[in-house]
């Protein structure tokens, strides 16, 4: 197997030039939210109004009001499940070559490029800073907080976002035009009758209940093993969680997408590595926060189709799902190489490998 080209170092990532958008960004917006009724088609009205909220360089704030009559009152109504595909043999590497466009990254001509994120926002964090001895909390944050708050929206911050399953939200990043890579542990395999899995919505960029580029739900799962929702990374659970999700809409247009690649334990030594993901503690699940050139160290163990990849970046749940990515000098935009899986006192793990770039391969070609 020919090696690999290692991901960007920080001085090389520093020449990266950023770029205004191309075109106007002047779009539509997709929102999906879910009601009960009756038989009956039910009747609404839909407003648009100007709000007193101040002039931006020329834009406005504009409430849309949807007026709906015939629905069941005080009843609730959730997304439709998934369809499930188990994908039980890894593609031939052939394969993998030809479709490696799939593989690539993308940003949109209406969003600029910023190779870090511009627009930083003061933390207020959720957790105490200092730690009382006789009480237990359920972080692992190593030598001081690197994370920072972000509400960027250029490319490619602007392909991260929230992921929410009735487990909660957590964290995930678009890697096709509606093809989501996120945990496996965040699906819910008990869905009731008809699904293979229970339902999960999608929101990129998200920021304090805010959608810029509208919000989606989730069709089909791509997945090799499937986690068993306990809670915990047991097992060999911790070298399968990622999943690729096929989205009913394709959100991707607007927000970009990161390309992915194959994890390999010969980058270990290198300070190359990002996280992006929206903590519980620093930000309750509402801002995302992103954290840089960090190193990571595959499980020497196990291997590069499926591994546990570990690292000391500050990770709190909610970040689950979240990609550890990296740049690599030649592409487009960045690659998710695994995703935030699990974290004890004192390591974090994250997962990964060849199994990941398989999925997301399968899912493109089905589903495009």
């Amino acid at each position: 197997m020919p090696r690999l080209q290692p991901p960007m170092s920080t001085d090389n990532h520093a020449r990266l030039e950023g770029r205004r958008a191309l075109i106007s960004n002047r779009g539509r917006i997709t929102q999906s939210f879910f009601v009960p009724g009756g038989e009956e088609r039910p009747n609404f009205e839909v407003s648009i109004e100007r709000t007193s909220r101040g002039d931006m360089d020329g834009k406005y704030i504009y409430e849309i009001k949807l007026d709906l009559d015939g629905f069941s009152l005080g009843e609730r109504a959730l997304p439709p499940g998934m369809e499930s595909i188990e994908v039980t043999k890894r593609l031939p590497a052939k394969v993998v070559a030809e479709r490696a466009a799939l593989l690539d990254a993308y940003i949109p001509d209406h969003l600029g490029f910023d190779p870090t994120p511009a627009d930083i926002v003061k933390a207020r964090p959720r957790q105490p800073k200092r730690m009382q001895k006789d009480l237990r909390y359920n972080t692992t944050i190593f030598s001081g907080d690197d994370r920072a708050v972000f509400r960027d929206t250029s490319y490619p911050w602007s392909a991260f976002g929230r992921c929410e399953t009735n487990f909660g939200p957590f964290s995930g990043v678009m890697i096709g035009p509606r093809h989501l890579l996120t945990c496996n542990h965040g699906v819910d395999w008990t869905p009731p009758p008809g699904y293979a899995a229970d339902w999960l919505t999608f929101t990129p960029a998200y920021f304090d209940g805010t959608a810029p580029f509208g919000s989606t739900y989730a069709t089909h799962v791509y997945w090799v093993k499937k986690d068993n929702n306990d809670g915990f990374s047991n097992g060999d659970e911790g070298q399968y969680d990622y999943v690729v999700l096929v989205l009913n809409d394709r959100i991707g247009d607007r927000t970009g997408w990161l390309g992915t690649r194959r994890y390999t334990d010969a980058w270990d030594p290198l300070a190359a590595w990002w996280h992006i993901g929206y903590p519980q503690d620093l930000t309750s699940l509402e801002r995302p926060t992103f954290q840089s050139w960090f190193t990571v160290n595959g499980d020497d163990n196990q291997p590069d189709t499926h591994e546990a990849i570990y690292h000391l970046a500050d990770v709190f749940p909610g970040q689950s799902g979240g990609p550890i990515f990296g740049f690599w000098n030649g592409d487009v935009g960045p690659r998710a190489v695994a995703v935030q899986s699990w974290q004890n006192s004192t390591t974090n793990g994250a997962s990964g490998g060849g199994d990941l770039v398989d999925l997301a391969i399968r899912a493109r070609s089905d589903h495009p």
